[in-house]
C-alpha cells in the first residue's frame, strides 16, 4: 500500500513539473503560431504546417521506435550500469544512422513529393529540404530525452522539448523575419531549434551516464531493442499520421490556404492533450516497473489514479477552449473566425486525453501489436472520412473525421485494457470532476452567450481578458471540487503544489 502511495506521489510530482514545462512550451508555440499567422497570412502558415507535418512523419521512421525502446530497456535495468549505457549508446547510434538515411531520401525527393501529392508552389519543396536537414538532430534529441525520462526524472526532457525548442522557434522566427523576410523566416527556426535542443539534451545526459561520441560510434547495435522498437515504429508512424493526417489531406485535397486556416484550430485543440503528455511521461516507466514485478494491484491503482487526475486537470481547459473558441481563434487574425471546426476537434482530443494512458499500458506490458491494430483502424476510418468530407465541408470535414477516429480509438483501448490486462480505467472517483465540469460549463457558457462581449476590442484587450477568464474557470473548478470534498490524490497534489510555490 505504501509503495502504491509513493508511486502516485512520484507521478503527481513529476506530472506537475511536466505540466508546468508544457504550459510554458504551449505558450511559446501558441505565440509562434499567432505571430506567424499575423505576419505571414494563411497561405504561408499552410506551407509551414505542411512542411512540418511531412517532417514529423519522416521523423517517426527515422526514430524506428527507439525512443520507446530506450525508455523501456533503461527503466527496466536501472541497477545494471553496463546495460543502461549499452542501451543508450546503441539507440543513439542506430537513430543517427536511420535519420541520415531518411533525411537524404527526403531531401532529394522533395520536388517529387510536392508535385505528386500536393501540387503546391515550389517554395514548399524548398521548405521540405531545409526541414530534412534538421532530422538527425531532432531524432537524437528525442532518443536522449527519453533516456533521461527512463530514470523517472522528467525535468531535462521537459526543459529541452517544452522550453528550449519552442522558445528558439519563437525567437528564431522573429529575428529571421525582421532580417531576412517572410520566406526565410519559415526555414530558419525549425533547423535552429533542433540543433540547440540536441546540444542541451546531450549535456543533460551526462548527469546519468559517462559518455563521449567515440563510445556511441563504437557501440554495437542492440538487436533486442530493435526487435522491441521496430513494431513500435509502425504504431508511432500510424499514430503520428493520425495526428497530421488532417493537415496532409487538406494539402492533398485542397490548398495551402485551407491548411493555414486549419493550423490555429489544430494548435488550439492540442492544448488539451498536453495534460495527457504530462502524466504519460512519468506513468510509462512506473507502470513498466510494476508490470515486470507482477504488481497487478499497483498497476491498477497507478492507472486509475492517473486517469482520474488527467480528467481533473483537462476538464477546465477543455471547457475554456470550447466555450471561448471564437475569441481564441480571433487572436490569429480576423480571417480565422471559424469556431465550429475547433469545437468538433476538441471533443475528439478530449476523449483521446482521458483514455490515452491505455496506449502506455499496452506498450509497457508488451502488447504493441494491439496498439498497432488500434491506430490502424482509427487511421483507416480517418482517411476514408477525410476523402468523403473534405471536398464538401473543408476544414470542418477534417475536424469531424479526426474526432470520430479518436473516439473509436479510445473505445478500443478501453476494451482491450479491460479484457487483456484486467485493468479498468474508469472509477467512481471520476464522477466528481465530471459533475463539477457540468456546472462550470453551464455557468461560463451562459456568461459568454449573454454577458461577455469580445467584439470591437484590441488584441491586447482580448488576450488580457482571455487570461482572466481562464484563471476564473480554473479557480471556480477547483473551488467546486473542494466543496465536494478532496480525495487523497487531490490532497497530495495540492500539498505538492503549495510546496513548489513556497520553494
Amino acid at each position: 500500500m505504501q509503495n502504491n502511495s509513493n508511486s502516485q506521489k512520484t507521478i503527481l510530482n513529476e506530472a506537475f513539473i511536466s505540466f508546468s514545462g508544457m504550459t510554458a512550451g504551449s505558450v511559446f508555440r501558441y505565440l509562434f503560431s499567432i505571430i506567424m499567422a499575423r505576419f505571414l497570412g494563411a497561405q504561408m502558415l499552410g506551407i509551414y504546417s505542411l512542411s512540418n507535418a511531412i517532417l514529423k512523419v519522416a521523423e517517426i521512421f527515422a526514430l524506428s521506435g527507439l525512443d520507446n525502446g530506450v525508455l523501456r530497456f533503461v527503466s527496466r535495468d536501472l541497477e545494471d550500469k553496463n546495460s543502461v549505457e549499452n542501451a543508450i549508446f546503441s539507440s543513439i547510434k542506430t537513430g543517427l544512422i536511420t535519420s541520415l538515411i531518411i533525411s537524404i531520401i527526403l531531401f532529394f525527393n522533395a520536388e517529387w513529393i510536392v508535385n505528386n501529392f500536393f501540387n503546391q508552389e515550389d517554395f514548399l519543396a524548398t521548405a521540405i529540404k531545409v526541414f530534412s536537414i534538421s532530422l538527425p538532430f531532432s531524432v537524437m534529441t528525442l532518443i536522449a530525452s527519453h533516456a533521461t525520462q527512463a530514470f523517472k526524472i522528467l525535468k531535462y526532457k521537459i526543459f529541452v522539448n517544452q522550453l528550449v525548442n519552442p522558445f528558439t522557434l519563437l525567437i528564431g522566427f522573429i529575428f529571421s523575419f525582421l532580417i531576412f523576410g517572410s520566406k526565410i523566416s519559415i526555414l530558419i527556426p525549425t533547423f535552429l531549434s533542433s540543433v540547440i535542443g540536441f546540444l542541451f539534451i546531450m549535456r543533460f545526459l551526462r548527469n546519468f551516464i559517462v559518455y563521449d561520441f567515440k563510445k556511441i560510434m563504437y557501440s554495437k547495435i542492440d538487436k533486442g531493442i530493435l526487435r522491441f522498437s521496430i513494431p513500435l515504429m509502425f504504431v508511432s508512424a500510424i499514430g503520428i499520421l493520425m495526428h497530421w493526417i488532417d493537415v496532409l489531406m487538406l494539402g492533398y485535397l485542397s490548398d495551402t490556404t485551407n491548411v493555414g486556416m486549419y493550423h490555429p484550430i489544430d494548435r488550439t485543440a492540442g492544448l488539451v492533450r498536453m495534460i495527457l503528455f504530462a502524466f504519460a511521461g512519468i506513468f510509462a516507466p512506473i507502470f513498466s516497473e510494476k508490470y515486470f514485478n507482477n504488481d497487478l494491484n499497483g498497476m491498477s491503482n497507478a492507472l486509475k489514479s492517473s486517469t482520474k487526475s488527467i480528467l481533473f486537470f483537462s476538464t477546465p481547459i477543455f471547457i475554456f477552449l470550447f466555450v471561448f473558441s471564437q475569441p481564441m481563434l480571433l487572436l490569429f487574425g480576423s480571417e480565422f473566425n471559424n469556431s465550429l471546426p475547433l469545437k468538433v476537434l476538441l471533443i475528439g482530443i478530449f476523449a483521446q486525453t482521458i483514455f490515452g494512458l491505455g496506449s502506455s499500458t499496452l506498450t509497457m506490458s508488451g502488447y504493441t501489436l494491439y496498439n498497432l491494430f488500434n491506430v490502424s483502424i482509427a487511421l483507416t476510418i480517418n482517411v476514408v472520412l477525410n476523402f468523403q468530407l473534405i471536398p464538401s465541408m473543408g476544414i470542418l470535414g477534417a475536424a469531424f473525421s479526426t474526432t470520430v477516429s479518436l473516439i473509436i480509438l479510445s473505445i478500443l483501448r478501453l476494451i482491450e485494457n479491460l479484457i487483456i490486462l484486467k485493468l479498468n480505467i474508469l472509477s467512481l472517483k471520476m464522477l466528481k470532476p465530471i459533475f463539477s465540469g457540468f456546472i462550470l460549463f453551464s455557468i461560463f457558457n451562459y456568461l459568454n452567450t449573454n454577458i461577455i462581449n469580445f467584439q470591437d476590442h484590441s488584441i491586447m484587450y482580448q488576450v488580457v481578458f482571455l487570461v482572466f477568464i481562464l484563471f476564473s474557470i480554473l479557480i471556480t473548478f477547483f473551488v467546486l471540487n473542494i466543496l465536494l470534498g478532496l480525495d487523497e490524490d487531490e490532497k497530495i497534489f495540492f500539498k505538492n503544489f503549495k510546496n513548489k510555490i513556497l520553494s
